[in-house]
């Protein structure tokens, strides 16, 4: 395991902008696999590799931009490199929580009220309960699957909040999908951020008392402090 680490490390190399940019949290840290494998690898080499910024959305891009460009080196093909970042952006997504003490946080969180769906990441607050977190590295049509599962889940929570955080390169189509939603033809999705506004959204989550999610709520979900 140390060997492939250190050869993606190599493979990295070039990303590197500063001895001093190494991040103190990566995804090894949460203890979320029983296995490691190397979607994860991958990904802890490149978000070493990311200088620091004050900007969520930034810093989103910047590791899984870099996981891309060492997978790429690494020979993997865009097929297996597409399937693996949007599970980099969840990761990216609860480092950046964790780094702003926005914790306890869920990653892959299942509702006994809502079996065999799976949110992304969810936070717990005492102001509305679920506060879930959908991400996406590309739209698609894949927001409006994230509102009807919204939907079921409101039926049981209904002061629930509900975001998309996505970092498709296509800002037109961004533009169309928060259109839906400020028309109200999404019914529980209440916005939509990407790397430039990403900030916005942790700055509501800062207002929110967050803890652990209560009893018999969840059926299954990773737990990040």
């Amino acid at each position: 395991m140390r060997t492939i680490l250190a050869t993606l490390f190599l493979f990295c190399s070039s990303l590197v902008f500063a001895a001093s940019s190494v991040t103190s949290v990566t995804v090894r840290e949460f203890g979320l696999f029983t296995k490691y494998g190397e979607s994860a690898e991958l990904f802890d080499a490149a978000v070493n590799t990311v200088a620091p910024t004050n900007s969520v959305g930034v810093f989103l891009k910047s590791v899984v931009d870099a996981a891309t460009e060492c997978a790429a080196k690494a020979g993997k093909s865009p097929q297996s490199v597409g399937s693996m970042r949007g599970r980099w952006l969840e990761w990216a997504a609860l480092i950046a929580l964790k780094k702003q003490n926005l914790t306890p946080a869920y990653w892959q969180a299942e509702f006994i009220s809502v079996p065999n769906n799976f949110n992304d990441v969810m936070l717990w607050s005492k102001e509305h309960g679920p506060v879930i977190i959908s991400c996406k590295t590309s739209l698609r049509e894949r927001y409006k699957q994230g509102d009807l599962e919204a939907v079921a889940l409101r039926q049981h929570h209904p002061h629930a909040k509900f975001f998309v955080l996505t970092l498709d390169a296509d800002k037109r189509h961004v533009v169309r999908v928060r259109k839906k939603i400020a028309e109200k033809e999404l019914i529980a999705v209440q916005a939509v951020y990407d790397e430039t506004n990403a900030d916005d959204l942790f700055t509501f989550l800062k207002s929110l008392t967050l803890t652990e999610s209560p009893d018999k709520v969840l059926r299954s979900g990773k737990l990040v402090r």
